[in-house]
This record gives C-alpha cells, sequence and structure tokens, in this order.
C-alpha cells in the first residue's frame, strides 16, 4: 500500500499466475468507490512505512547493489520498525517508573519485555503488533501522567496515541475502551467531583479525535462511506464480487464460524499458539501477580484488572472469527497485544523481588527468564515461513503443528543435519519446497543471500557483530552498575 501511495501505481496488482482459492483472497481486494481495487487492511502502518519506502526506493538507483524491493524493505526495517521498538522499550520504562518501579528496574523490566517475550517475535515480523503496543502504553502513560500531575497535554497525549491504534487496526477501540476505564476508575479513586471527571474524560477524548477521523476519511476516499471499513466491505462483496465467480459459496455466517469456545479456549491450549509456550513468562508473572496483589498501589491494581478485562474482550471478539488465531502468524498475534500489556509490570514485579527471594525461587525466576530468552530468540532464529511451508507440504512431524518445538528441531537441524530423523535434509525429494526458508534468519545471512560481493558481506557481518557485542557490553555494564 506504502508503495502504491507514492508512486500512483494501483494497490492490487494482479497477474496471469494469480490463482484465486477463496471467497475474500486478501490478494484481490475488494472494488472501492471508485471501481478500483484496494487492500482491504487500516492504512496506519502503511503511513509508517512511508518515508522508508520512498528512502529505499532512492537508494535502489544509486546503490544497486540490491533490487528496489530488497532496498525498500531494509530502509523500512531500520528506519521505521527499529524505532517503533526502541519505542516499545522506552515507553514501558515510563509506564513502570509512574507505577513507582526504581530506574533499574524499570530498564531491566522493559528490556525484558523487547527480549524475553513475543514482542520479539513481531519486532523481525511487522504484523501491527509492536506499534500498536507502543502507542497503548503511551496511551496509559499518559493517563498515569496525568492523575500524578495534572498536566492536560499528557491526558490529550494519551488520547492521541490511542487514536493512532485505530487508524492501524480497527479492533484497537477494545484498548481504547480499556484505557477510557483505567482513566475513570484513576479519577474516581482520586476525585468525587463529577464536573472535573467530565472534564478530564472529555479532554481526553478530544485527543482520540485527529487519527480517528483520518482513518474515517481514508475510508470515505476508498469506500466511500464514513462507517466503512476494509473488513466490512470485503465480507459484502464476498457475494457480488466478480472476482470470485465460480468459486464455492462461504458459509453465510463468515468469517464468525466457530462456536465460541474454539477462540475462546485456543489461545491457552492450542499447540500452535498457546500463551502459555510460546510466551514461557505468563505463568511465573501470574504467580507473581497473586503473591503480591496485596502489596500493589490502587492504581497498579486497577490497570492489571482493566488489562484483564481487555484480555477477555479480545477472546471474546474473535472467538468466532475462522482466523481467531492470526493466519500463520507466530502465537496468538490478536491476544498477544494485551498479554504483553500484563507482564510489563509483573515482570517488573518479578526483577524489583529477586533479592528477597529464597535461593530456590530465585533459581526458578532465573530459570524462567533464561527459558523465556531462549524461546524468543528460537522464535526470530529462522523465517516464520519455514515451519509453515513444512506443514503445507506434509514434512513428517508437521501434522502435530507444535511450531515452537518444530522450530527448536529445524535449528539443530541446521546445525547437524543428522541428530533426527525429521531434518529436513533427510527428505530430499521434498527439500527444495522449502531450501529458501531454511537458514539463519539474522540480518547479515540473510543479506549474504542478496549480495554476491563476498568482502561487502564480509565487512557487513563484521560491522553487525560488533555492534552486536557493543550492545551486549553496554547492557550488561548497566545492569550491574
Amino acid at each position: 500500500m506504502a508503495n502504491a501511495w507514492w508512486t500512483g501505481k494501483e494497490e492490487v496488482q494482479i497477474t496471469p499466475n494469480m490463482n484465486r482459492k477463496i471467497r475474500g483472497d486478501i490478494r484481490f481486494g475488494v472494488i472501492g468507490a471508485n471501481e478500483k481495487r484496494y487492500i482491504a487492511y487500516e492504512q496506519g502502518q502503511s503511513l509508517l512505512m512511508l518515508p522508508g519506502d520512498w528512502i529505499g526506493t532512492q537508494l535502489s538507483k544509486v546503490f544497486p547493489i540490491l533490487e528496489e524491493e530488497e532496498w525498500r524493505e531494509l530502509m523500512v526495517s531500520f528506519l521505521i520498525f527499529i524505532p517503533i521498538n526502541i519505542a516499545v522499550v522506552v515507553s514501558g520504562y515510563w509506564l513502570l517508573n509512574l507505577f513507582d518501579f526504581p530506574d533499574k528496574v524499570a530498564a531491566i523490566s522493559s528490556l525484558l519485555l523487547l527480549l524475553a517475550t513475543t514482542v520479539l517475535h513481531h519486532a523481525q515480523v511487522h504484523q501491527q503488533n509492536n506499534q500498536i503496543l507502543a502507542l497503548i502504553i503511551v496511551g496509559y502513560a499518559g493517563v498515569l501522567g496525568f492523575i500524578k500531575t495534572q498536566k492536560y497535554p499528557l491526558l490529550f497525549w494519551s488520547g492521541l496515541a490511542l487514536g493512532g491504534t485505530i487508524l492501524i487496526r480497527i479492533t484497537c477501540i477494545l484498548h481504547v475502551f480499556t484505557v477510557g476505564c483505567f482513566l475513570l476508575g484513576c479519577l474516581l479513586y482520586q476525585t468525587k467531583n463529577i464536573q472535573k471527571i467530565i472534564k478530564d474524560i472529555s479532554i481526553w477524548l478530544v485527543g482520540l479525535v485527529p487519527f480517528t477521523f483520518l482513518g474515517r476519511l481514508f475510508d470515505i476516499i476508498r469506500y466511500g462511506s464514513f462507517f466503512a471499513s476494509g473488513k466490512r466491505v470485503e465480507k459484502l462483496q464476498l457475494a457480488t464480487d466478480p472476482m470470485w465467480e465460480g468459486l464455492p459459496q462461504l458459509d453465510p455466517n463468515y468469517p464468525l464460524v466457530n462456536s465460541p469456545h474454539v477462540g475462546i479456549l485456543g489461545p491457552f491450549i492450542s499447540p500452535a499458539k498457546s500463551i502459555f509456550l510460546y510466551d514461557p513468562l505468563v505463568l511465573p508473572c501470574l504467580v507473581a501477580g497473586i503473591a503480591y496483589w496485596r502489596r500493589f498501589h490502587p492504581y497498579l491494581q486497577w490497570y492489571l484488572i482493566t488489562i484483564g478485562l481487555n484480555f477477555s474482550l479480545h477472546l471474546v471478539a474473535y472467538s468466532r472469527f475462522f482466523f481467531w488465531h492470526g493466519d500463520h502468524a507466530w502465537a496468538a498475534r490478536y491476544h498477544v497485544t494485551s498479554l504483553h500489556l500484563f507482564l510489563l509490570p509483573l515482570i517488573a514485579v518479578l526483577i524489583k523481588e529477586i533479592p528477597s527471594l529464597s535461593n530456590l525461587k530465585k533459581n526458578l525466576v532465573k530459570a524462567a527468564i533464561t527459558i523465556a530468552l531462549i524461546v524468543q530468540l528460537a522464535s526470530v532464529a529462522m523465517p516464520l515461513n519455514l515451519e509453515i511451508f513444512q506443514e503445507v507440504n506434509a514434512f513428517p512431524g508437521s501434522q502435530y503443528q507444535l511450531r515452537l518445538l518444530k522450530r527448536v528441531i529445524n535449528i539443530a537441524c541446521y546445525v547437524n543435519p543428522s541428530i533426527t530423523k525429521y531434518c529436513i535434509p533427510n527428505y530430499p525429494e521434498k527439500e527444495k519446497l522449502v531450501s529458501q526458508w531454511n537458514r539463519f534468519n539474522f540480518f547479515p545471512f540473510v543479506l549474504q543471500e542478496k549480495i554476491s560481493n563476498l568482502w561487502l558481506n564480509r565487512l557487513i557481518f563484521v560491522l553487525w557483530f560488533l555492534i552486536l557485542v557493543s550492545s551486549i557490553v553496554v547492557t550488561y555494564r548497566f545492569l550491574i552498575g
């Protein structure tokens, strides 16, 4: 979308080799108000990507060592998404400071939010999650900052940030609602002056207007209605769009085709999506939340209650959707943002209380953090699509859908292909179907496949390695200082 906007190209470009598989196939878009085809997503992420996309295109003309699309991807990652991931850490630090956690605890905890939860996976795979997370944390921090200082600009900025989430994903209305509940609860705890409460909430609501209105303006231009959205138009056109002629009809209730229990229980027990498997810090953080609940300030208690409401609303909202699981995304991507908001202060509780724990409990907490770090590193070590295409091509073992285990096996097999019979090289007739994804997915390894100059590849690797080591050393010195 971003590239189409500034180049004047069509958002949806249908080529002869594109096969229609199902009604509503996102690649074919929807028919807009001007008979053009549009991609049925919200526009927020594409707006963020615009500068990086433009710069990447210009660099491809000056330095043709990479294809234009590869330069664009590289610049979007470096110039847009790396700052977004830094913003997650910085905003997390700000919120923890407002909850009165010590500076060092806040810093360590916000770093662990990035490195030891599924935030790390979404730092590499750009599926809207981390920019939404950063904006929601700013939304909560703005509210809490206002409660403590009575500075009204903080309240306005909170609303503005939350309006940005709606521009990125329409269902973020649920996040806006729960931050609003947090604001109302904090105000009621602080004052019984109804006029002041109404004034404060009104200022917060005014902050919501600019980006929310911008999203509506986009949809008027694209779909001809203030109340339209891409997904709403997509559903309406499932039976009327000529593009789907000849394809089987979908269930009349599509996309609400599941029994509610499927999408409610799935994020807990699904081998491919369970929050307990893919975010191992959930259980120790739950235990910490229960054990230390009475020590928490009422603001933190109310925050955790609103996050529990937030998670529950997402469970219910997505419970009947055929894609409650986020399709092939790693873990339950529509639910993990609520989970990250829940984990942030409870990770801080664990870190703060470690010195006072018995040796056994201290070692258990350290083990849980170590396991979480290993799990998240595994999630980004190889390309997202590897296990997906193992399943599509019916590799032995892929039918069990325990994606985390398959990832660990694939990493081990890449190092030693004889370690198990499930290694990809043991199936040469199928190996070529996944060979492009059977590799490490760290920056220099990705570029090695795209740049033929050996010395340039070595230089990039050395620079990457030096930056990595420097980051580790600086972080370590901060932690022990």
